[in-house]
């Protein structure tokens, strides 16, 4: 509770929040997409990555993804 306070009340939320919804979206289209989901949603995350301003955010959830 405390260390998502300091990350809402900081603005710093979004670090965490967008990547690890990209991370979790990737997770489940592996898990349970078929091959057309796989391909839709593999292009979305690539698409909404690139949304990601800091650097270091965007490739560490670019190499958590390509595991």
């Amino acid at each position: 509770g405390d260390r998502f306070m300091a990350l809402a009340k900081s603005g710093q939320i979004h670090n965490c929040c967008q990547p690890n919804a990209l991370m979790t979206l990737n997770e489940y289209i592996m898990d349970y997409g078929n091959d057309e989901t796989k391909a839709h949603g593999s292009k979305v995350i690539e698409q909404q990555l690139e949304n990601i301003k800091n650097d270091l955010v965007k490739d560490k959830a670019k190499a958590y993804i390509a595991q």
